[in-house]
């Protein structure tokens, strides 16, 4: 079984911020790529702390409160008449609604 590194075993450089930078449809230039660097170093040494708590015994916490989910009943209602949804919409064919194509480039 691979084990993850550690927080401060991670290799935090302008690679890992650039690439996370592009992930998040970030445009970084060089000093702000540096600052994350720095940033980011000083974000996972912090939480480097947690490896020193003793967590032998500890059960896993699945859930954070102990309130009950409220759900309303789902009830079929009536739905907006096709006509009116369709003549607040742009552009639309063959009664449906067109919309312009979504890519990722990775």
């Amino acid at each position: 079984m691979n084990k993850k590194p550690a927080a401060s075993e991670t290799q935090i450089d302008d690679t890992l911020v650039k690439k996370v930078a592009s992930l998040a449809r970030l445009g970084l230039n060089e000093d702000e790529v540096s600052l994350f660097v720095q940033q980011f170093k000083h974000i996972l040494n912090y939480f480097s702390i947690l490896d020193e708590v003793n967590t032998e015994g500890v059960l896993p916490a699945y859930q954070i409160s102990n309130n009950p989910s409220i759900l309303r009943k789902d009830v079929v209602e009536p739905s907006l008449p096709l006509d009116d949804l369709m003549s607040n919409v742009p552009d639309k064919k063959n009664n449906q609604i067109a919309i312009p194509r979504v890519h990722f480039d990775e």
